[in-house]
């Protein structure tokens, strides 16, 4: 067993205890006990966190493992070998970085489900996946600009099967194309690509899989047809208006998981061979500014997300996502911490194991020496310890 001594906690991050420090004692991959500071653990292997902020693991509900981060077009010249082994890489930096859970949400060649495998096998180090496989999408121009990546199904019956194939490849959910893309030669964010009758056909196929479906969805028509459909997930969410916002608040089934990381991103810098992606970012960053803050001040739970991996983001720097949903959205710092811990966990159906600290739950851990409450940047630059499953990794 291993105790961590002389922790210090945010309140609403921790489960049955009410001390605003204490002690955690870990019993394999579990959290056993959160007891006062100087509680005597006989036999234990002890850690003295000494004041050290220490929270849940982190979430990050969007990223692509088989993405680099650099130019799409030489990621695409990689044969999948080389992206498997990139990926490795890239899983151990984001498990680095403080976030023990991810949802990886399109690999090229079904790369994310193995790895995912191999890392539960305990091959390599990294966080646990949310693996959706290849991309569910309709036949649309700029598919083939990402090679290995997208399972292109058009109509009720191709849909049924394209769902039936990720899920035979070991997909944990569904994730498809409701709109153009940013990243698409030619993709229009603000176009519906599947018709509402597709979009149920897609629900109705992941349900019947016992699994549910995450749209990539700038545009706000695709998004009242995803939230109508039954859609649990909305990815990016860039372009909501009230009448959106509306529908999300009166239902407990859909919940948006802006990027904020990826279009900051684009809008700003990119190489010169993406061009065109830096225009169509620019064009949906004032939308996402407005509509993402009017759905925070409506009260609406939402994802952590950051579309790490997409072009310009590298693995390991998923933190930025913190400072910029502050900055950005005028977002409180601890709604920030809900959003990549708790509210991530629930809406993954993952906060049974995951999300706070609790006596039972799995001992994903990571810890701060400066207060992120105070300076929610400590998230990137002043993380020490991470634990994932029990085992202190860093």
């Amino acid at each position: 067993m291993l105790v961590l001594k002389n922790c210090n906690f945010l309140g609403e991050l921790v489960e049955g205890y009410e001390n605003a420090t204490g002690d955690i004692l870990i019993d394999g991959d579990r959290i056993k006990s959160i007891a006062p500071c100087g509680t005597d653990w006989e036999d234990a292997e002890t850690v003295d966190m000494a004041g050290k902020y220490v929270l849940p693991g982190l979430f990050d509900l969007h990223i692509h493992l088989t993405l680099s981060g650099g130019e799409t077009l030489v990621d695409n010249a990689k044969s999948p070998v080389q992206q498997a082994l990139d990926a490795v890489k890239f899983a151990n930096d984001t498990l680095m970085a403080g976030f023990t859970t991810v949802r990886d949400v399109g690999s090229s060649h079904n790369v994310a489900i193995e790895l995912r495998n191999a890392i539960n096998a305990g091959n390599f180090p990294g966080p646990n996946i949310i693996a959706s496989g290849k991309i569910v999408t309709p036949t649309e121009c700029g598919n083939d600009f990402f090679a290995g990546l997208y399972n292109e199904a058009d109509g009720r019956d191709a849909i049924w099967k394209s769902v039936r194939e990720e899920m035979k490849a070991g997909a944990d959910f569904i994730k498809i194309m409701g709109t153009g893309a940013v990243m698409n030669p030619g993709g229009a964010p603000g176009q519906p690509i599947y018709t509402l009758d597709e979009l149920r056909a897609v629900v109705e196929a992941a349900r019947f899989k016992d699994t549910y479906v995450a749209t990539h969805c700038h545009g706000t028509q695709a998004i009242k047809n995803s939230i109508i459909a039954g859609v649990r997930t909305l990815e990016h969410a860039s372009i909501l208006d009230d009448e959106a916002i509306e529908m999300l608040k009166d239902n407990d089934t859909t919940y948006i998981v802006p990027t904020l990381n990826i279009l900051h991103g684009l809008a700003d810098s990119v190489p010169e061979t993406s061009i065109f992606m830096k225009a169509k970012a620019q064009s949906v960053l004032e939308s996402l500014r407005v509509g993402i803050r009017k759905a925070y001040e409506a009260g609406l739970t939402m994802g952590f997300g950051t579309d790490q991996g997409a072009t310009p983001l590298t693995h390991g720097e998923n933190a930025d996502e913190f400072t910029l949903r502050r900055d950005f959205w005028d977002m409180d710092e601890m709604d920030i911490i809900k959003q990549a811990t708790i509210d991530s966990a629930r809406i993954v159906y993952k906060d049974q194991d995951y999300g706070t600290l609790k006596e039972g739950k799995v001992a994903d851990i990571i810890a701060l020496d400066k207060n992120p409450l105070e300076d929610i940047s400590a998230f990137k630059y002043n993380l020490v310890n991470v634990i994932k499953s029990g085992v202190v990794v860093k």
